[in-house]
């Protein structure tokens, strides 16, 4: 019986110097003076400081790049194609000329326009002047008034009809590969070829409904895409759609990325991440939270006892809770030590500076 007591003894002691190890505390003297008292007061615990953290979260998704602006080029009249300047990555400024048909029909009908406009003008004048004499009568000045008009519409539309004859760029962009080539004849309307303004790539992609309240315009956003690879690349959300998605549950998304460089290229995959930020919750050490009476709880040290405290989960990271209840940033939570709590038991806070230790 004595080997076992001694044996009892030195378990406990092993014990105990363990525990002060782990708390960073001094080593509790192997004896204690005779008259000392021998129990410490309250349930020896371990405390932590409640913290603030905010909620923030990163989503991922994979989205389709698009240029600023893209069109399809397509023929304005019919005809023969006289002059191409369209060429793979060939960069225009708008206005510039990029194709041109045979237009010697055009020319020559706008010039026959133009004299009659002139002849027109010219008896308008005449009769105008003999209106105010009184010697031209007014059913004639009006009759020529009208050739007039009639004659200054049709130069109108010769003018017009040699402009189709000559395809010009819509905006600063870059061509792609041309379907036609010099000496072909088209038909008004055929595809000539593809022509963006790609200075910003927009991607577009999928955000689940729950973190719609998270993102705002201008929000940033990192892109990498398998077409440049090693580069990471910034940008900004510039729209997010009025509707979410009744199938998917989901609202489509864009970011704009500068391409000023030239590297990205409109229909390519990216992959794009973004912060997003959330609101600042209590956060406590995970081994504070408990299960009790169907809910969560940690117990919270005020005046000298433990008090329980309803919080509900909101996210665990590196081994943290973040919760949402009634806790202060400063507050004591008992983070072991937990199992011989109950409301109002007066509490030993071992990690305190001062603390009675048995």
């Amino acid at each position: 019986m004595s080997a076992l007591l001694i044996v009892g003894a030195g378990l406990a002691w092993q014990y105990r110097a363990e525990l002060s190890a782990a708390i960073n505390l001094p080593d509790a003297p192997p004896a204690r003076q005779a008259g000392q008292d021998t129990e410490a007061p309250g349930v020896p615990v371990i405390a932590a400081e409640v913290t603030t953290m905010p909620d923030d979260l990163t989503f991922s998704a994979i989205g389709t790049g698009f240029a600023l602006r893209s069109v399809t080029l397509r023929a304005p009249a019919s005809g023969e194609i006289t002059e191409l300047a369209i060429a793979p990555g060939a960069r225009f400024e708008t206005g510039d000329v990029l194709m041109h048909l045979r237009d010697t029909d055009e020319r020559l009908a706008l010039a026959l326009a133009e004299a009659r406009l002139e002849r027109a003008t010219s008896e308008r004048n005449r009769y105008r002047a003999l209106q105010d004499t009184g010697a031209a009568a007014t059913a004639r000045f009006e009759e020529a008034e009208t050739d007039f008009k009639v004659a200054r519409i049709a130069v109108e539309q010769a003018r017009a009809d040699l402009e189709d004859r000559t395809l010009r760029a819509p905006f600063d962009g870059v061509s792609g590969l041309a379907s036609v080539e010099e000496g072909d004849r088209i038909v008004a309307d055929d595809a000539i070829s593809s022509y963006d303004d790609r200075s910003r790539i927009l991607v577009e992609f999928d955000l689940p409904e729950a973190l719609l309240s998270r993102v705002r315009i201008g929000l940033k956003v990192s892109a990498q895409t398998p077409a440049v690879e090693g580069r990471r690349f910034d940008g900004e959300v510039m729209a997010i759609d009025s509707r979410v998605e009744a199938d998917t549950r989901t609202a489509r998304v864009r970011a704009a990325i500068d391409n000023a460089s030239d590297l990205l290229r409109p229909g390519a995959s990216f992959s794009i991440r973004l912060d997003l930020p959330g609101k600042s919750y209590p956060a406590v050490p995970e081994l504070a939270l408990q299960f009790s009476g169907g809910a969560l709880q940690v117990w919270r040290v005020s005046g000298g006892t433990a008090e329980p405290v309803r919080v509900e989960l909101v996210r665990r990271r590196d081994g943290q809770v973040i919760v949402d209840g009634p806790l202060t940033e400063g507050e004591r939570i008992i983070v072991e030590g937990t199992q011989r709590l109950r409301p109002g038991i007066e509490v030993n806070v071992l990690n305190d500076v001062g603390a009675v230790r048995s």
